[in-house]
């Protein structure tokens, strides 16, 4: 929906209540992705909201954006890049240089998919990854992004993506002892 010409050109001619509609969508996980490389809720809030002022100040060429969604995670990989920069004082710091992200886990409140216990087994078992898998873990089972966004957005191959995955879905079996079939 957000990807699609008709949306992205009401945002392109100005209709707030679109714009307003594409960050309801994406507000979420664009939060949930910039904490895990900032650590900081208010930080992660301001990162994201600059994204959207950006957004809005070029909204004339929003329609030449192929994929919206990969393109917000971009802009707020980019931006929590940027405050890391400036953070650390070190011009270095980059995707390659990242050595933890962070994510949050999700609460089963009504207990009827998984055990809480058996949760916490599982984000155990997420946190132990490399930052670079875990965040490909992140962007593919969290977000729902397909390979093609998670490349994009990690600025990797699509067979590096397949590669963080397969190691993250085999580290987090050999975690939680559960023997492939």
């Amino acid at each position: 929906m957000i990807n699609g010409n008709p949306f992205k050109l009401s945002i392109a001619q100005g209709n707030q209540q679109k714009f307003r509609q594409l960050m309801e969508l994406t507000s979420d996980e664009l939060l949930v992705f910039a904490s895990g490389f900032v650590k900081n809720k208010e930080i992660a809030e301001e990162i994201v909201s600059d994204v959207y002022v950006k957004i809005w100040k070029n909204r004339t060429n929003i329609v030449n954006i192929l994929n919206l969604k990969s393109y917000l995670f971009i802009c707020v990989r980019n931006g929590c890049l940027s405050y890391l920069r400036t953070v650390k004082g070190d011009k270095t710091v980059s995707l390659e240089t990242i050595v933890d992200f962070h994510i949050s886990p999700m609460v089963d409140s009504d207990h009827s998919e998984i055990e809480q216990e058996t949760l916490d087994l599982i984000y155990t078992a997420i946190e132990q990854l490399p930052p670079k898998c875990k965040m490909a873990f992140t962007l593919a089972k969290i977000h729902g992004m397909k390979y093609r966004e998670i490349a994009e957005t990690m600025d990797v191959s699509e067979k590096t993506v397949n590669n963080h995955l397969v190691n993250a879905v085999q580290k987090i079996m050999e975690s939680l002892k559960i023997k492939k079939k």
